[in-house]
């Protein structure tokens, strides 16, 4: 080890290497007092973020925003601007000045050389809102000037009250105690629609009569009218005052006599909305009872365009009316 420090020591020391070590030594002390000197004066500088120096810039008052003024239309800056503006009204210097608009900082931002093309889009766009204005203004003035639209006529709705109820024996029917029912239901069953004998199907045309559908085996005694004949009566046409008793007997055999009673039928004029709430207010469970026993249709009637409202649909149907009521009643 001694050997090799003292070989070291003898080529540092070799006059050809004398200026390599001079220059390394001159390097190495330029360099401690770059690092000293450029070092303290680096630290003692504060250093300013550009928020900072944004954040203490001076601000203009706020009540008085300076705006340019336009060869269009001058405004003074001062209390006296007469002798400073060349035309233009003269304005109140207490009043605040208008704020600048998001499209005139838009505008100002857009090259000069696009300038030309900006004024006529903003023509063109001009002039396509005063056509729409006008458009607009012409649609109502025609829509103003239109006639306003008729209400709708009103429709006759008719009501049909009448007392059914089961006729004991021995009792007369001026006696007897019979359920009132009061603006029958359209398809409404009689008695129930557990044990059903009648099916209310309208009126027919001027309220003359109530029609009703036998749905189930009976007797017939009475003044009512049956279609389409007195040997097939499937239906049974009453008008007000008259009455009709049912004989029905029951699957067990036993023998239960009901009187039908049409009380009144009284024509009232409504709205379109309660002609179609009668409609909807129709029975189901009167409907599926005709369409199980394949009685929707009634002979010699069809609905006509007024709720439930019955049309003769041929003349033969009078003749056949004239001709049951002269016969008595079928009997099985």
């Amino acid at each position: 080890m001694t050997d090799f420090l003292s070989a070291l020591k003898a080529d540092l020391l070799d006059r050809r290497l004398a200026p390599l070590l001079a220059l390394a030594a001159v390097s190495l002390a330029a360099a401690c007092a770059y690092a000293v000197i450029g070092g303290g004066s680096s630290a003692s500088k504060p250093t300013v973020s550009p928020a900072v120096s944004a954040a203490n810039a001076v601000a203009p008052p706020a009540g008085l925003a300076v705006t340019q003024a336009t060869p269009e239309k001058a405004v003074a800056e001062v209390t006296s601007g007469a002798a400073a503006q060349r035309r233009g009204g003269s304005r109140d210097p207490f009043t605040p000045l208008p704020e600048a608009k998001v499209a005139d900082t838009a505008t100002s931002a857009t090259p000069t050389s696009s300038t030309p093309a900006a004024s006529s889009g903003s023509s063109s766009s001009s002039s396509g809102e005063g056509a729409k204005s006008e458009s607009t203004g012409s649609s109502n003035q025609k829509s103003g000037g239109s006639s306003p639209q008729k209400p709708a006529k009103p429709k006759t709705v008719y009501h049909v009250a009448v007392l059914f109820g089961v006729l004991p024996a021995g009792v007369t029917p001026e006696g007897a105690s019979l359920t009132p029912y009061e603006s029958l239901k359209l398809l409404s069953p009689l008695p129930s629609a557990q044990q059903p004998l009648l099916v209310f199907r309208g009126v027919t045309v001027g309220g003359k009569s109530a029609t009703f559908t036998l749905v189930s085996e009976a007797i017939l005694h009475g003044s009512a009218a049956c279609l389409p004949s007195a040997s097939q009566c499937q239906a049974i046409d009453l008008k007000p005052g008259q009455s009709e008793q049912l004989e029905y007997i029951s699957p067990a055999g036993e023998v239960s006599v009901y009187e039908l009673r049409i009380v009144s039928i009284v024509s009232t004029k409504a709205s379109t909305g309660s002609v179609k709430g009668v409609l909807r207010g129709e029975s189901k469970a009167g409907r599926e009872l005709l369409r199980r026993a394949g009685l929707t249709a009634i002979p010699f009637l069809h609905a006509s365009s007024t709720a439930g409202v019955l049309v003769f649909s041929q003349h033969g149907a009078l003749t056949a009316r004239a001709h049951t009521a002269a016969q008595p009643r079928h009997r099985p």
